[in-house]
């Protein structure tokens, strides 16, 4: 069985805060995009997605968490918070891929239009 480690850096207005986690994971491709899947810590079943600029990254809870990453672009987002499902925006930063890992660096946002960040990201996956 391979593994997933996923670390999380996130920054909110200067707290950084840690996360760490690993998981065993099933890796399969398909029409040029290569699928993680893995149940997390809460027993939900999370599909990542990705291509060599994109990745969509899926949680199956109560509701879905659905976030999208484009490369040097802005994506959506909806993220479940304590006010129900909230609809934010990601602008990805920067996006490597290599053959067994993945590091995207991105903002999560309101809006397009906002100048305000809710907090920084620097998200590494890596699978083997």
């Amino acid at each position: 069985m391979m593994k997933i480690e996923i670390k999380n850096k996130i920054d909110l207005d200067g707290q950084i805060e840690m996360i760490h986690e690993e998981h065993d994971v099933t890796v399969t491709e398909k029409n040029d995009w290569l699928y993680l899947i893995y149940q997390n810590e809460d027993a939900e079943k999370v599909v990542i997605k990705c291509q060599n600029q994109e990745m969509v990254m899926t949680r199956f809870g109560q509701p879905n968490t659905i976030m999208r990453f484009v490369n040097g672009a802005y994506a959506l987002a909806s993220v479940p918070t304590p006010m129900g499902l909230q609809q934010l925006v990601t602008l990805t930063k920067s996006f490597d891929r290599s053959e067994n890992s993945l590091r995207v660096t991105y903002d999560l946002l309101p809006n397009e239009e906002a100048h305000q960040v809710f907090a920084s990201y620097t998200l590494q996956i890596s699978w083997s």
